[in-house]
């Protein structure tokens, strides 16, 4: 048997090349319609690698060739072009930035635009609305009973007029008792004899105009005057309020009167103000000391016949359990001396109105000599 080493290469060889290669692509794998002499037509030849030097029996070896994919049957072919986004003039883009995402200018908010989203961020922004305006009447309420308030100003034409004639004639009336309804004072609409806070707000803007005409009058008229006007007289009724409160705490007495009770009562001082610097206007010098005689001795009559009742009639038991002697005098004793303090209370109260009528209107008084020069 005759061997021959180089017809066995070169059968190797022969063989090597007449093989047909085999490629794999996803095309393949799945399946293509594409014959299968056009595909292999399409493989470039002498396509070789270098010599590796692992290749120890010098076998062709092919290179790696890119895969070409091809549109899937019955399908057409899908080329996909990305769309440049227009970017908003305020935002400058450098050269050669790539442009933003497809839907990021835009399509980030496209999910508010939801009728359900919108309705959801409606529900709870009302729920957090309503929930500040109760954390917010409730520290109002805390400081400033608002409810309270609307009690001192539930009144009616007829309750202001028939109020203003107690204040400046109160000899005329005759009833001085206050209705209640279950323990709690009646509106004053249904009880002339409550006190309110509409007129003495009132009268006080009443005041602060009519101190601006006597100021004219006298050619001294400016806005800061009108506003030193008003700013002193409340500053007066605020301290007032406050000497009033601390002698009630001080004295240890015990009354019906509240905060606002007393506010208002004072406050009535600003009708006979109102009266009084009418008068200066019409009839100078002379109309201002009768209009304030007048009105400050009636105002002190309103004033104690309205305040007996709150201040006199209070309840002395819890302030005598204390020295309290069923076999001697201590407790006659007892009452007498708080009788005495809101006495006291109750001057006090009713002479200082007269004494701030006079001290707030006194550098109104409008002479002669003033109006003739003007």
């Amino acid at each position: 048997m005759n061997f021959n080493a180089q017809a066995g290469a070169d059968g190797r060889a022969h063989r090597s090349v007449s093989k047909k290669p085999k490629r794999v692509s996803d095309v393949n794998a799945i399946g293509s319609t594409i014959p299968y002499q056009q595909m292999t037509s399409q493989i470039p030849t002498n396509q070789y690698m270098p010599n590796d030097p692992n290749n120890l029996y010098g076998q062709p070896q092919y290179a790696p060739q890119p895969q070409q994919q091809y549109p899937m049957p019955d399908q057409p072919p899908n080329y996909y072009v990305p769309q440049q986004q227009p970017q908003p003039n305020n935002i400058p883009r450098q050269p050669g930035q790539p442009a933003p995402a497809p839907g990021m200018v835009g399509g980030q908010f496209a999910m508010f635009q939801q009728p359900i989203v919108q309705d959801m961020a409606m529900q709870y922004g009302q729920k957090l609305a309503d929930q500040g305006k109760e954390i917010v009447h409730s520290h109002i309420e805390k400081y400033l009973p608002m409810s309270k308030l609307k009690y001192y100003f539930s009144v009616d034409n007829s309750y202001v007029v028939n109020k203003l004639k107690i204040i400046f004639f109160p000899f005329m009336q005759k009833d001085w008792g206050m209705k209640y309804d279950h323990d709690n004072p009646v509106q004053p609409r249904y009880d002339i004899n409550a006190p309110d806070l509409y007129i003495p707000s009132m009268s006080y803007i009443t005041y602060v105009v009519l101190a601006g005409i006597a100021l004219g009058m006298q050619n001294r008229f400016s806005s800061e005057q009108l506003g030193i006007q008003a700013s002193s007289a409340l500053a007066y009724s605020i301290f007032e309020i406050v000497i009033y409160t601390l002698t009630l705490y001080i004295g240890n007495i015990s009354t019906s009167l509240s905060t606002l009770d007393l506010l208002a009562l004072t406050g009535y001082k600003y009708a006979a103000i109102v009266v009084t610097v009418a008068g200066t206007i019409l009839l100078k010098r002379m109309g201002y000391y009768l209009a304030l005689l007048y009105s400050s001795a009636m105002l002190a009559l309103f004033l104690l016949r309205t305040m007996k009742a709150k201040v006199l009639s209070g309840q002395d038991q819890a302030q005598n359990a204390v020295g309290y002697d069923p076999y001697g005098g201590q407790q006659h004793t007892d009452h007498n001396i708080g009788r005495k303090r809101k006495l006291y209370f109750l001057f006090l109260v009713t002479g200082l109105q007269p004494l701030l009528a006079f001290w707030l209107t006194v550098h109104l008084i409008v002479n002669d000599t003033a109006v003739t020069t003007a």
